[in-house]
């Protein structure tokens, strides 16, 4: 085995649980960190390869995560079966749904396939119902709308005096996002949360998942962080959507493309304050090279809306306060 740094227990634990199976653990691959405080390991056994979760139960929603696993996985949703866990430590064995995610598949010839089961499976999920499937209400958009301003704009940038101008942004945002029809919605289905491995569609990450607003998904789809599509294929595939969604009908075409784009614009700024948050609180610095590309896509995005001038202003300035701080990281 590859000499790596991996937890002690964790590993232990897994060697423990995979023995019982006659399985001897003889690879041990760290995969990439995302905006979590989970661990991800692949273990390679003389038969198949699992995935080791390390997930600090103190600081994540681990006992969600096993509930909505249970749920999805029951609903025909492609998540990963749970094959072990230890909740108390917080590691999980899990289904190895391989190593190709969507991020990788973009500009080949496998992107077409992958999107469209992508978007053909956002009405099967937004049909889930389950108890353990909270609201995803407006004072939780709000929310997240105060990470930004705290986390970007006052403690990075400390731009405290656009605090203001920017609850009243705010506002006009969460107004017309929480306006959609509502279903179940993962809500953070991007490039490295979608797997695609031999033809077949994988998801992760789906512990935060809510009943919110209809389009928050293929939001996050097709205005990703880490990838930008042309507008001409973001139309292509949110007619898709919109096409398989019993919802739409009959909502006019003007009025779908602003609820898609302001719920892109409040979930891109959300993001923006969850990268400065990693950095600041978390010591972790790996999100922040994406941070002044996001928030040139959402100046785009605003500038198609003329009530939304002052977060288009707002943006301007905080690129000009952010461009020396994060040459800098």
């Amino acid at each position: 085995m590859k000499e790596i740094v991996v937890p002690r227990q964790a590993i232990l634990w897994a060697e423990s649980v995979l023995a019982a199976s006659a399985e001897d653990v003889t690879d041990v691959e760290p995969l990439r960190v995302e905006a979590s405080h989970r661990c991800f390991y692949r273990l390679q056994t003389s038969s198949r390869t699992v995935v080791l979760m390390d997930s600090p139960p103190h600081l994540e929603r681990n006992e969600q995560f096993t509930a909505l696993g249970t749920v999805f996985h029951d609903a025909g949703i492609p998540v990963a079966k749970i094959l072990s866990a230890a909740q108390t430590e917080g590691l999980f064995l899990l289904q190895d749904l391989g190593d190709v995610h969507f991020e990788e598949v973009y500009g080949t010839h496998l992107q077409d396939p992958a999107l469209t089961a992508a978007v053909e499976l956002l009405p099967r999920l937004g049909a889930v119902t389950h108890p353990a499937i909270e609201p995803y209400t407006a004072e939780r958009l709000h929310m997240e709308l105060d990470i930004f301003s705290e986390w970007f704009m006052g403690k990075l940038l400390n731009l405290e005096v656009y605090t203001g101008t920017f609850q009243r942004i705010s506002e006009r945002l969460v107004n017309v996002v929480d306006a959609q029809p509502k279903c179940c919605v993962h809500r953070d289905y991007h490039c490295r949360n979608l797997l695609y491995n031999a033809g077949q569609l994988g998801v992760v990450d789906y512990q935060d998942a809510l009943h919110g607003p209809v389009l928050y998904d293929i939001a996050s789809l097709l205005r990703d962080c880490y990838y930008t599509f042309a507008e001409p294929e973001v139309e292509r595939w949110l007619g898709l959507f919109v096409s398989r969604s019993p919802q739409l009908t009959g909502v006019s075409a003007p009025q779908i493309m602003q609820w898609f784009d302001y719920t892109a614009m409040q979930r891109q700024l959300k993001a923006i304050g969850i990268f400065a948050r990693l950095h600041l609180r978390d010591g972790k610095a790996t999100h922040l090279q994406y941070i002044m590309p996001v928030l040139e896509r959402i100046q785009t995005c605003a500038l198609q809306y003329p009530e939304l001038n002052d977060l288009y202003e707002q943006l301007n300035g905080c690129k000009e306060a952010a461009t020396p701080i994060l040459a800098k990281a």
